[in-house]
């Protein structure tokens, strides 16, 4: 009973969600959101989500509900000044052995930036791909099932929250903004459309580090987030520490797209708490001599656009581009990568190798990758 939740308040807008989980967690009671219990053929609405809470502060939390109600205009909710200047972080978990050290980095990038972190665990859908049927018995069995499945998922987010205290600095903790999502579907789907909605800053995603360790999401997950994504994906390590350092260093690798300038716009947004050293590079396996062109052409935008920055291009030459990749980061203490990635099509990775798979799923430091 003490890790069941129920639900006290279907919420339809994102403002006063935030609005009534703050004033609930300022008196200790620890909010979740989901958008389970809807009825077999129901129509599901992406704005509207129940506001949970554990069972033993129910009654308390009623309480309050009542008390905000009587003293704030919750159709005013919006205005209020806590929720503006936020970037906003989307950071779905799988709850992997793993999980705490990637939850340390996300809290710890997130007091730099000033973020707010929607932590969303996506659990299975015990229906997928099961052929349904029009019996009575039918929909009493699916709604056990699903009914079963949520409370399942409840329980495990409820632990994990506690735990999370544990390893979460006690000030960090209580300083970063910090929402519990939870929904069902696959992981693709769900983190895809999440993203549609609450429109975040960067979506922050754990990778594993060597063949060894075990991964919060697989590496095809991963591809096809930042395949569909039309936000920036940051992929971490499992086994990444947040350095807190004077300086960090940045690389950016370019294949000469249009959107280059955009993409180090974003790039420089969200890294603007950071005192940064970016270097740019393009990483040549043929000594194409075209290429020498581009980035002298590169070379004269970035003068221009960010002479405050001091960033310039140059080339790496390597046997590929993994390779290159890696040793750059090697000889220049890189802490984080970023690069622009342009979507393909079905058709074109039918025939062709995902270097992109291959970066992520084997990347020694955090990537931040932007969608083109």
């Amino acid at each position: 009973m003490e890790n069941q939740l129920v639900t006290i308040l279907r919420i339809t807008t994102p403002q006063l969600g935030s609005f009534v989980k703050d004033k609930l967690e300022s008196e200790g009671i620890e909010c979740f959101f989901t958008n389970e219990e809807l009825t077999i053929g129901s129509k599901y609405n992406p704005d509207e989500v129940l506001l949970n809470v554990m069972t033993w502060q129910s009654e308390k939390a009623v309480k309050l509900l009542m008390q905000i109600y009587k003293d704030y205009k919750l159709n005013k909710a919006h205005i209020n000044s806590s929720f503006k200047g936020l970037k906003k972080i989307l950071f779905p978990v799988e709850l992997s052995d793993d999980c705490f050290e990637l939850c340390k980095y996300v809290f710890a990038l997130a007091e730099k930036i000033n973020a707010e972190i929607k932590l969303l665990y996506v659990y299975k859908d015990p229906m997928l791909n099961v052929r349904m049927r029009h019996t009575a018995s039918w929909e009493k069995h699916v709604k056990l099932q699903l009914s079963e499945a949520c409370e399942e998922a409840q329980f495990k987010l409820v632990e994990f929250s506690k735990d999370l205290k544990k390893h979460i600095p006690k000030e960090l903790f209580n300083t970063v903004k910090l929402h519990y999502r939870i929904l069902k579907g696959t992981p693709q789907n769900v983190i895809i459309d999440a993203a549609k909605r609450y429109k975040p800053d960067v979506i922050v995603m754990g990778t594993r580090g060597t063949k060894n360790e075990k991964s919060e999401f697989n590496s095809k997950t991963l591809v096809e987030i930042i395949e569909c994504s039309k936000y920036p994906v940051l992929t971490v390590p499992v086994f990444a520490t947040f350095k807190r350092k004077e300086k960090i260093s940045v690389m950016y690798a370019t294949n000469f797209y249009e959107a280059d300038g955009s993409s180090l716009d974003k790039l420089l947004d969200i890294l603007k708490s950071f005192e940064k050293e970016v270097h740019c590079i393009h990483v040549d396996v043929n000594n194409n001599l075209h290429h020498h062109k581009k980035i002298d052409k590169l070379n004269e935008m970035l003068a221009k656009k960010y002479s405050g920055q001091n960033i310039e291009c140059q080339h790496f030459k390597s046997k590929n581009v993994k390779r290159g990749f890696d040793d750059f980061v090697t000889k220049n203490n890189i802490d984080i990568i970023s690069f622009s990635k342009l979507k393909r099509s079905m058709f074109y990775k039918m025939f062709h190798f995902s270097l992109l798979e291959k970066l992520v799923s084997n990347g020694k430091v955090p990537m931040l990758i932007f969608p083109v």
